[in-house]
């Protein structure tokens, strides 16, 4: 198999999950105690955080990009970023990674149109959902995106950043996202993104009326599949 490398710690609490998916799925197929050649390579949450804060996207991108060349040094065949938000510098980090770079829009995307849902909602960092980067991707797939109200957005992102990057899993947040996620249901969505990789922590399945596609875990599969796969 390919030696997966992984830039993760933004945060750490999806980090974990993404460790913890990838290696099951590949326990479930091979059995024992069998595991995949992995690196992470964990970056501070907090540099990282303030660079696309204040929209210094191409030294946030120069940033990731020498980390991905750490994964390279440590055996890396190809390298995946463990999270959304700094997806909006991908062209970049693709263009100047020395390893191939798998996107966890392209994973989300393919879901998406795998279920044949046209128009989705999407949850995520204020900048996941207003730059409009993933918007751009999913109309690839000829997939309409819409997003939550303003003051919704706000709580999505504030949500984020004080409780669920720290693990803190309160009733009032889940009840506050089910909300904005009946309100975006009401506009139309056929789905719900969940376009932070700690928003799956919060939300479940069963709680939303509709398909939610859980950007963690659609992101670990794809980077086991792709791990797997003949070709490098």
């Amino acid at each position: 198999m390919k030696h997966i490398g992984i830039i993760g710690g933004l945060s750490p609490e999806s980090t974990i999950e993404y460790y913890k998916l990838i290696c099951s799925e590949y326990n479930k197929k091979y059995g024992g105690w069998s595991y995949p050649h992995l690196t992470i390579r964990s970056l501070n949450l907090q540099e990282i955080a303030e660079l696309f804060k204040a929209d210094r996207w191409d030294e946030m991108a120069d940033r990731i990009v020498t980390s991905i060349q750490d994964l390279e040094k440590a055996g890396a065949d190809f390298s995946a970023i463990a999270t959304n938000t700094p997806h909006q510098a991908y062209e970049r980090i693709s263009r100047k990674s020395p390893l191939f770079v798998l996107s966890i829009m392209d994973a989300t995307a393919r879901a998406i149109r795998d279920d044949d849902n046209q128009k989705v909602g999407l949850l995520g960092t204020l900048q996941t959902m207003e730059y409009g980067y993933y918007q751009r991707k999913l109309k690839e797939y000829d997939i309409e995106t819409i997003i939550p109200e303003q003051d919704d957005r706000k709580y999505i992102d504030q949500v984020i950043w004080d409780e669920l990057v720290t693990g803190t899993i309160t009733e009032k947040a889940k009840k506050g996202y089910l909300e904005i996620i009946e309100k975006l249901c009401d506009r139309g969505a056929e789905g719900i993104i969940l376009g932070c990789t700690e928003i799956p922590l919060l939300i479940k399945p069963e709680d939303s009326p509709v398909t939610t596609y859980d950007t963690t875990t659609l992101h670990a599969h794809a980077i086991l599949d792709y791990a797997l796969a003949n070709d490098i």
